[in-house]
């Protein structure tokens, strides 16, 4: 079953007529696979390899994204985020092109690899900068539409028992400082990991960043732990408290 949150707020946009608003859907995959939906424009996160995302929900995104504008975004090499088989939904889509950080072996003249801290204009249409992971890969903060997303891939608070404390004092320093930097967020992914005490940090991040709308990431499945996000509450910020892969969020900003 399809459990949908519906937010309205009217925003005056010089490229669309007076009052008519702009749909934004955010459908949960698994993991840290989200499709996102702004009118004809479609962007696919961290699709995972073949070892993590079973046929049928491969199927559901070739039906979401076909004989659309498809942006994916790949923020490192991991198995659990990125599978090459994302070059295949090529065929589906209207038009293609994979934003992908440099550690991920993805070529070929749809895709476009970003470095950390960069910032790069896509197809003319939007910006995307980059920040570097406190693990692989890079984290993306997207200006589309007059939408600021983030997905902070594995840039999280990382912050392992048997680790040192200098080792847990420098990841966590990384991610506090990232946080600092993003403003006027509309949209978060970011991490929260059942195997963590801490969640891999997303209190803190929605406590400093303040996003409109948090949605978890990361959780290998395990999703019983957002309502221990979700429990404690934040008056500034709407959590996406999904349950099954194919939940969605839907918006209007």
């Amino acid at each position: 079953m399809s459990l949908t949150f519906v937010v309205t707020r009217s925003k005056y946009d010089r490229t669309l007529p007076l009052f008519v608003k702009r749909n934004i859907k955010v459908t949960y995959i698994y993991h840290s696979c989200f499709v996102v939906e702004l009118d004809e424009k479609v962007l696919l996160f961290d699709p995972p390899s073949r070892g993590f995302l079973p046929k049928e929900l491969w199927k559901q995104i070739r039906k979401m994204i076909r004989e659309r504008e498809l942006y994916t975004f790949i923020s490192h090499g991991h198995g659990d985020h990125f599978t090459p088989k994302v070059t295949e939904l090529e065929s589906t889509a209207g038009r293609t092109h994979h934003i992908v950080s440099n550690d991920v072996p993805l070529h070929g003249k749809n895709a476009i690899r970003l470095d950390k801290d960069e910032e790069r204009l896509i197809d003319d249409s939007f910006l995307v900068k980059t920040f570097e992971s406190n693990d692989e890969g890079v984290a993306f903060l997207i200006d589309i539409d007059k939408v600021r997303i983030y997905y902070g891939g594995d840039l999280a608070k990382w912050d392992w028992p048997e680790w040192t404390e200098n080792e847990r004092r420098e990841h966590i320093r990384m991610f506090e400082n990232t946080i600092k930097k993003l403003k006027k967020v509309d949209i978060a992914f970011s991490n929260c990991d059942p195997r963590l005490e801490s969640m891999a940090g997303p209190v803190d991040f929605i406590k400093h960043v303040r996003p409109r709308y948090f949605v978890p990431m990361h959780t290998f499945g395990r999703v019983e732990i957002i309502k221990r996000l979700d429990q404690r509450g934040f008056p500034d910020t709407s959590i996406f408290s999904y349950s099954n892969s194919g939940d969605e969020m839907t918006m209007d900003i």
